[in-house]
């Protein structure tokens, strides 16, 4: 009942803005935000998330977010992106984002880069951190994409090594986004959502069945899911909202 009434809240916002974006036929690896563009709906809504967040920090230190969604498709990466460059020119502060979609790693698409290494090539103790973490072309956010290939993600999230490397990172960056892989049919969600502050779950209008989405909650720890970011509410109204 709690997700139907958060579902409806957020879609009703959705619904009275629609006239806002009639023209937006932005294709979807285009509709991140780009640095210095600031004075829109779009953007004011990732910086209410990034505010909310950032909020969290009280006597304890909530800084390592993990992104996911209850399958692919639903707009976890973008979010991801657009959280991360929010926060990055908002706070002033080191932000480092993580493709943790080990199987299917599509942050490089968004800001046009590559990188010899990646988490991967950590994990596998192929390289330190410091040769793996590039900086984008954005002020004060840096990447550590996915690397690879690699046959089992699962094995390498599972490794005592990967828990040590995001501790390793805490101390080096004010807030850590992971990119994380679908909730379903995977299990790295459920390591990774030991190991982080926080989980956001991005659900995609009138697109997840709404027993997809309890069933992905269950799996969860649920005392580290912090709320869920609706998407796509409306075909033309490709956007995201908090």
């Amino acid at each position: 009942m709690v997700i139907k009434r958060v579902i409806e809240r957020v879609k009703e916002k959705v619904e009275n803005l629609q006239d806002a974006f009639k023209k937006d036929v932005i294709p979807p690896v285009e509709k991140a935000l780009l640095s210095g563009n600031v004075q829109t709906i779009i953007t004011e809504q990732y910086r209410l998330l990034r505010s909310r967040l950032s909020g969290l920090n009280g006597n304890h230190a909530s800084n390592v977010f993990a992104v996911t969604s209850t399958r692919k498709g639903e707009g976890k990466s973008l979010t991801s992106v657009n959280l991360a460059i929010v926060m990055a020119e908002d706070t002033k502060k080191k932000v480092l984002l993580i493709d943790g979609d080990m199987r299917k790693p599509s942050i490089h698409t968004f800001f046009n880069c590559k990188s010899e290494y990646g988490l991967v090539d950590i994990l596998s103790n192929k390289v330190d951190i410091e040769t793996a973490v590039i900086h984008s072309k954005i002020k004060n956010l840096s990447l550590l994409l996915a690397g690879g290939p690699v046959e089992s993600p699962s094995d390498l999230v599972a490794t005592a090594l990967f828990k040590e490397i995001i501790e390793k990172l805490r101390k080096r960056f004010d807030y850590i986004i992971i990119d994380s892989p679908p909730i379903i049919p995977f299990a790295d969600m459920n390591i990774i959502g030991d190991i982080v502050d926080g989980i956001l779950l991005v659900v995609r209008a009138e697109r997840t069945p709404k027993d997809m989405v309890i069933e992905a909650l269950k799996s969860l720890n649920k005392e580290n899911v912090l709320g869920v970011v609706l998407n796509d509410s409306k075909k033309r109204l490709s956007k995201f909202y908090y």
